[in-house]
């Protein structure tokens, strides 16, 4: 049976008449260098996309009730009792106060709350730690704590300048601070 030649459809161009659907090694490298330029680009928008994504998620949930505020703290003698009488009354009306020595009982209830803590806090030394989700601009952490001045004791202690630093954004968010 004869071999069929496919019909002449005038798909040719260039210099040396060569078929316009067969690529040359230069397009090959061109087409793998854009490939690996896309990869990259959404390999870097994700985290972007994570984060913002958790923050619209955290308005929806939260921030149309005024709380703005995710607020986690632990039952560590060096601040448990400092924070529940000076800070926790002043930012109550405007957090989701988490305590992270009961994240056991955080449950299923607690997931985006979770989501939002790790992301923003971070691994190592994290509590206490204000997280604020303004309605624009990005979400600021605050980490509460400071180590003691007397090498000797090595303990930590609720740090006054984050502490005033934090009380003072606050006050300039658009609900009002207390």
């Amino acid at each position: 049976m004869p071999v069929l030649a496919p019909p002449d459809l005038g798909l040719t161009g260039g210099l040396y008449d060569v078929p316009i659907n067969v690529m040359n090694w230069v397009q090959i490298g061109w087409m793998v260098i854009g490939i690996f330029l896309g990869v990259t680009v959404l390999k870097g928008a994700f985290p972007f996309a994570h984060r913002f994504g958790l923050k619209v998620h955290f308005w929806l949930r939260h921030g149309r009730k005024g709380k703005v505020i995710l607020f986690v703290y632990s039952d560590s003698s060096s601040w448990k009792d400092y924070i529940e009488t000076n800070i926790l009354p002043r930012i109550e009306a405007h957090s989701i106060i988490l305590n992270w020595s009961k994240r056991r009982e955080w449950g299923s209830r607690m997931q985006l709350e979770t989501k939002l803590f790790n992301q923003w806090a971070g691994p190592g030394e994290f509590v206490p730690v204000a997280i604020l989700f303004s309605p624009i601009g990005k979400a600021r952490t605050f980490r509460l704590w400071k180590l003691s001045e007397n090498p000797k004791h090595g303990k930590v202690r609720v740090s006054k300048e984050a502490e005033q630093a934090f009380f003072e954004t606050v006050k300039r968010l658009p609900l009002g601070g207390s």
